[in-house]
């Protein structure tokens, strides 16, 4: 009989090319795949809710597959955690309907972006934040990034797909700054993303504190559609998939 398994997993994504297999390098989606065809035996169709980009790491990734293997949820996780490498881990499975696609059932997600901001770079953060050595005020840094909260067309601050072109439209529900010593995290909720788009954002905010940008002529940014007037990209080693919401979307 056919059963639909969502796995949820942690990564540290410094070592691999981003989350979807591609032709020449090593991808979380396709080391997963893998170890998991191994156990069950059969090809699988591995589906992941975020195609978190090389080196973007995760805390709350979500996936699904089918398989007719027989055993026990919690035996399969300890299986496939078993062959996975250090790096990757499945922190929890479960048996779904087999109408549940993660992607297209997620009805939002939360991001995390991280800064180290001091003057000197931590080798503890080393590949895990953005370092950035001039002092950022986390109350300006709000201020700046509270542009971006509500409906708008992102085409301005992404990097589009041919099938994102269709609608760049995109929801942001709630964006958060907090600092907690030299640390400084910004808790980004929307409904989806583009590609590149919660990077360019915060680069752009960053950018807009050096007076590399008038942070005021934000809201006529959206308005040109056109990436060269945000032409900013922060490192993807800052940014965490923290969550994927489905029937539980805050907002």
């Amino acid at each position: 009989m056919e059963r639909n398994i969502k796995i949820t997993l942690e990564y540290d994504g410094t070592n691999y090319m981003g989350w979807q297999i591609q032709k020449h390098g090593k991808t979380i989606q396709g080391t997963v795949k893998e170890v998991i065809e191994k156990i069950v035996n059969h090809k699988i169709n591995l589906v992941g809710a975020s195609r978190t980009d090389a080196g973007v790491h995760a805390f709350g990734q979500v996936a699904n597959f089918k398989t007719t293997k027989e055993m026990p949820i919690e035996r399969l996780k300890r299986a496939i955690n078993g062959l996975l490498p250090p790096d990757i881990k499945v922190v929890k499975t479960e048996e779904v309907s087999l109408s549940f696609h993660s992607r297209l059932d997620s009805r939002g997600k939360t991001y995390v972006y991280r800064i180290f901001n001091r003057d000197v770079p931590s080798p503890f953060e080393y590949k895990k934040a953005w370092f950035i050595s001039h002092e950022i005020k986390e109350a300006e840094l709000q201020k700046v990034l509270n542009h971006f909260i509500g409906t708008h067309d992102f085409t301005t601050f992404s990097k589009l797909s041919s099938d994102e072109k269709k609608n760049p439209i995109r929801t942001i529900d709630r964006i958060d700054v907090k600092r907690v010593n030299h640390t400084i995290t910004i808790t980004i909720t929307g409904r989806s993303f583009l590609r590149h788009m919660i990077r360019v954002i915060v680069a752009t905010a960053v950018e807009s504190l050096k007076g590399k940008i008038d942070r005021d002529s934000i809201p006529e940014l959206f308005k040109k559609r056109d990436r060269k007037f945000a032409p900013f990209l922060a490192p993807p080693e800052g940014l965490y998939l923290m969550k994927v919401y489905y029937n539980d979307y805050p907002f």
